[in-house]
């Protein structure tokens, strides 16, 4: 995979909406950062951050023993990688959260979307033709 200012490279995955993916998950990644000349902390935080992401949408995203795909895609230029999930899961739009006490009343389920935001520069969401695509943005120099 290139990395010079003027290439992008991206690869693609596409996962079952079940947790039994997690690996073939972990692998992609493994074999796609691997490939960057970033450090462990920022592959581990990229890690991290996309198992938080498929697990949302596979426990949250569908209704109890639907079917669905999640596709996912690393695009990668010389200053960032973006990774990108897409599922055709019910609507949701995570970053809508404009609650002033999220941080003061924090469950479980609220944790996740700190995680992300602290591990990552940039998310994105937006629904696509029945699509949810949420995309994360890291910087290589932070």
């Amino acid at each position: 995979m290139a990395t010079d200012a003027n290439t992008v490279s991206s690869r693609h995955i596409q996962l079952s909406n079940n947790s039994g993916e997690c690996n073939r998950l972990y692998d992609f990644l493994d074999e796609t950062l691997q490939q960057l000349p970033v450090t462990n902390e920022f592959r581990h935080d990229l890690k991290l951050v996309s198992e938080e992401l498929l697990a949302n949408i596979i426990n949250h995203g569908y209704k109890k023993n639907a079917t669905g795909t999640i596709d996912i895609t690393i695009s990668v230029d010389a200053q960032r990688a973006r990774i990108t999930f897409t599922d055709s899961g019910k609507a949701f739009n995570p970053l809508d959260n404009k609650d002033p006490d999220t941080l003061n009343n924090l469950s479980e389920g609220g944790m996740g979307l700190l995680l992300i935001r602290s591990l990552t520069d940039e998310q994105c969401y937006k629904r696509d033709n029945k699509l949810n695509v949420f995309t994360v943005t890291k910087n290589y120099n932070n």
